[in-house]
């Protein structure tokens, strides 16, 4: 299906300005080497956000014997701002991804984990959450067959490189299934949950142009979960309608308006009842695209907001994005985490209605001495405010800025 554009100017209010939205947290968390990406919940039920990073630290030959670092590094919340350093769990080498979901009957939510260079059987790590800070750790693998040609990259086995997962209820069972980008090789696998063993067999689905992000939702409001993934090396995003299986099909691709697609997220982000999606570029572009949704699939609008000032230069480099309502006005906000400039850079939605282009204040929040890489959003002193927390790389920490 050819998707066909309206190409909207970007239109933003005081590009680099100081921000006002957050105050940046005098102290830095610690962590392992390199922490990419990052989490935050209440994992003991006491109502304080736990902090949960995945340290990959530095990637290397994955035929070593160490390609990377393998473990998560676990924060419990003592209360306001408070936190005290767990030991490290151990999950399977370069540890990228992190999703939280309640996989077993108990009712403390759990920690899944995809690990980057898939090696010793270890492509997903379940961390069951047993309370009192213990969590049994169980690993399943996803085994190279004919399913999974190697395309790029390689580890030591041949296996798909995991770069981001989800976990929802996709075939309607009661059990949490993931859905995971196998990035070396060009398939989404999607792996059903079961009883007792937690997971069970993987069914591949088609994604040429590695895939490197994926979200779940509802595009077409018929009740099941479909797909979207960015494309990486095609530089293209991709949709997958679901059957309520777990099998999915085909339903839109098209070009990304930018080179090396990297993270998606999915929100309405002007208010009008349909589903929009937010793409950053990595590595050459400094640019967020936002698609807004005509319902089924379709995109036929598009908004760019441009970071860096000279589009042939890389100014940014962003890393990772997150799009919810940050100051309390019930509209999706933008912020994004730049390695290369070593800030966050949040887009502030001030827009007074649906129409478009929607109109963002631009606020920057520069860290010294270290490289923002992850970002997640939750209220970590619990005073009605959305708060970020950023992965600090060459800090090895996480940084705390606060909604004022």
């Amino acid at each position: 299906m050819r998707t066909i554009w309206l190409l909207i100017t970007c239109l933003v209010i005081a590009p680099g300005a100081a921000g006002d939205t957050f105050k940046k947290h005098t102290r830095q968390l610690p962590a392992g080497p390199n922490p990419s990406a990052i989490v935050a919940a209440d994992l003991n039920g006491d109502e304080w956000p736990e902090i949960i990073t995945a340290d990959v630290g530095s990637l290397t030959d994955p035929r070593q014997e160490r390609p990377a670092h393998d473990q998560l590094s676990f924060l419990v919340a003592q209360g306001d701002l408070d936190y005290e350093p767990q030991p490290q769990l151990q999950t399977g080498f370069a540890p990228y991804c992190i999703a939280v979901a309640n996989i077993d009957a108990l009712k403390a939510p759990d920690l899944v984990v995809g690990s980057f260079h898939a090696v010793r059987e270890r492509n997903i790590s379940l961390f069951r959450n047993l309370r009192d800070n213990l969590f049994e750790p169980s690993h399943f693998s996803i085994p190279p067959d004919r399913e999974l040609p190697y395309e790029r990259m390689r580890d030591g086995d041949g296996a798909p490189i995991f770069t981001t997962l989800i976990v929802s209820d996709i075939n309607h069972d009661s059990y949490r299934d993931i859905v995971a980008t196998g990035w070396s090789s060009d398939v989404l696998i999607f792996v059903p949950g079961v009883p007792d063993a937690y997971f069970g067999a993987p069914r591949f689905t088609r994604a040429v142009g590695g895939p490197r992000d994926v979200k779940a939702a509802d595009f077409d409001k018929d009740g099941e979960t479909d797909l979207v993934a960015t494309l990486y090396t095609a530089g293209q995003l991709a949709l997958w309608k679901g059957d309520g299986t777990g099998a999915f099909e085909p339903a839109a691709h098209f070009a990304s308006r930018g080179r090396l697609p990297h993270k998606v997220q999915v929100a309405d982000v002007n208010r009008d009842d349909r589903l929009d999606l937010v793409v950053s570029h990595c590595y050459t572009d400094d640019s967020i695209v936002l698609f807004y949704g005509d319902g089924d699939f379709q995109f036929s609008l598009s908004q760019e907001l441009m970071l860096g000032e000279d589009r042939k230069v890389l100014e940014h480099e962003i890393r990772d994005i997150i799009v919810t309502d940050l100051n309390g006005d019930d509209k999706p906000d933008i912020a994004a985490a730049c390695y290369g400039s070593a800030q966050v850079v949040v887009f502030i939605n001030n827009s007074p209605d649906a129409a478009l282009p929607q109109t963002f204040r631009e606020e920057t929040y520069p860290y010294k001495d270290a490289r923002p890489r992850g970002l997640c959003a939750a209220d970590f002193n619990r005073d009605g405010a959305r708060d970020l927390a950023v992965t600090l790389w060459e800090a090895n920490a996480v940084g705390l800025l606060l909604g004022e």
